[in-house]
């Protein structure tokens, strides 16, 4: 590929990406021409009420080379730094700008079954499940930008899971973008068959960079008794717009645990989707969010309640400062025919100056007359004065005092998250952030 130079979204452009089965050349002549069709979503609609993307600049290369790597030895330090594996890993693959580098899979889970790696090679290798699951949640024409994603992806993850296998250590993905006025498509796909487990780590990382776009979509297919574990951390720099679509279908007796993180990029904005297909299913959605600076932080949730006996629980919270925006709008829908299921949503928010705000705005929607419960629970303030003053009175310093209490406030969220290198890593970015700004 040679495409660095070329901008614009067109034909030309298309046909210059590579095509590693004709499914998928099909799919993305479909998905252009959704693209084409489609309007860029606005704030007229209420999905997309607060976040303004109508001037939105599609003048960006679609393809911008990343290298490739016999091995992890052979990729920058400054890249494979990037990455954050404090942690042991069972498997690890670096996606820099549009190409996979490299991708390393621990030997012993190659004979189990399970297959992890570039999903360009897997749409040659396995095309019994690409063709079976690639856009199977997610649609091409939800929006402008899945189909532009559809249609000018390259590379991305498929990771499987056979029946019954287990996966002891942590599974990673990195997007490592550094190609400035380019677009990236982040992809990742999961299926974790009957009864397997397994923890996905998706990392997106970059420099700050004057513009570029990171178009992003995420299915995750949770089989009967399954249990999977999925972690998003967003730490692009300033300049960087993130928009991702999150979506998974749960099956019975199944669980999949949730966790967002958002820090970076100048715009970031997540759909976040929990589909509770089958009886028994259940549902934990975890998220943290600090904005600073003019940052624009969008999240839109749903739990879908479709089995009986289901169970959802989300627990978001955020701090803003400067002047930082957050809009976090979250839907729990339990279908006509779902019986006796659990629900609840939360999401709080903790302003740090004057000029930072936040929105919250909760929806229930009940077609069923026995839930166990459901309900949700949403906040916006400022650092309490009484807590502030309490601790000062003890002769704690101000700025201490307000780091004590912003750590209080995300305490709840951090004592869930059961991967210590994660949670190590949450604790040590809130640190910085405070650091920047008290």
């Amino acid at each position: 590929m040679t495409q660095t130079t070329k901008t614009g979204f067109d034909e030309e452009a298309l046909a210059a990406l590579p095509s590693p089965a004709p499914f998928v050349e099909t799919l993305r002549k479909q998905a252009f021409d959704e693209f084409l069709a489609l309007p860029i979503p606005s704030q007229e609609t209420e999905e997309w009420r607060y976040t303004d993307l109508e001037g939105f600049d599609f003048d960006l290369r679609p393809f911008a080379e990343g290298g490739q790597a016999d091995n992890l030895d052979d990729v920058p330090d400054e890249i494979l730094a990037s990455a954050g594996t404090v942690g042991e890993r069972d498997g690890l693959q670096i996606q820099r700008n549009s190409e996979v580098v490299v991708t390393h899979l621990a030997p012993e889970l190659k004979a189990k079954g399970v297959w992890f790696g570039d999903l360009d090679r897997a749409a040659a290798d396995r095309p019994d499940l690409i063709e079976r699951y690639l856009h199977d949640l997610v649609s091409t024409e939800r929006s402008k930008f899945t189909a532009l994603h559809a249609a000018f992806r390259s590379g991305g993850t498929l990771l499987h899971v056979p029946r019954d296998v287990r996966v002891e250590l942590p599974i990673q993905t990195l997007t490592y973008l550094d190609a400035d006025g380019s677009a990236v498509f982040p992809r990742t796909l999961l299926i974790a068959d009957e009864g397997a487990e397994v923890t996905f780590i998706d990392r997106y990382v970059s420099p700050g960079l004057e513009r570029a776009l990171s178009d992003a979509i995420v299915e995750i297919h949770v089989g009967p008794g399954a249990h999977v574990r999925y972690v998003a951390l967003q730490e692009y720099g300033d300049g960087v717009q993130h928009l991702a679509v999150q979506r998974a279908r749960i099956g019975r007796d199944a669980t999949l645990k949730t966790l967002g993180v958002a820090f970076g990029g100048t715009l970031s904005r997540a759909e976040i989707e929990a589909v509770l297909a089958e009886d028994g299913a259940s549902s934990e959605m975890l998220g943290v969010y600090f904005g600073d600076g003019e940052q624009h932080i969008d999240h839109r949730s749903i739990q879908d309640h479709i089995g009986s006996r289901t169970s959802s629980d989300l627990l978001y919270k955020g701090a803003m400062r400067d002047r930082s925006n957050a809009i976090y709008t979250g839907t729990v829908v339990i279908e006509k025919g779902a019986h006796r299921c659990d629900a609840y949503q939360t999401n709080r928010n903790i302003l740090l100056s004057e000029t930072a705000r936040a929105h919250s705005v909760p929806n229930l929607e009940i077609l069923t007359n026995d839930p166990t419960r459901c309900g949700h629970a949403a906040s916006v303030g400022p650092v309490s004065d009484d807590e502030l003053f309490y601790l000062m009175s003890r002769g704690i310093p101000e700025k201490e005092a307000q780091r004590l209490i912003v750590f209080g406030f995300f305490q709840e969220v951090l004592d869930r998250v059961e991967l210590p290198e994660v949670r190590d890593g949450l604790v040590a970015a809130i640190e910085d952030e405070l650091a920047r700004g008290l």
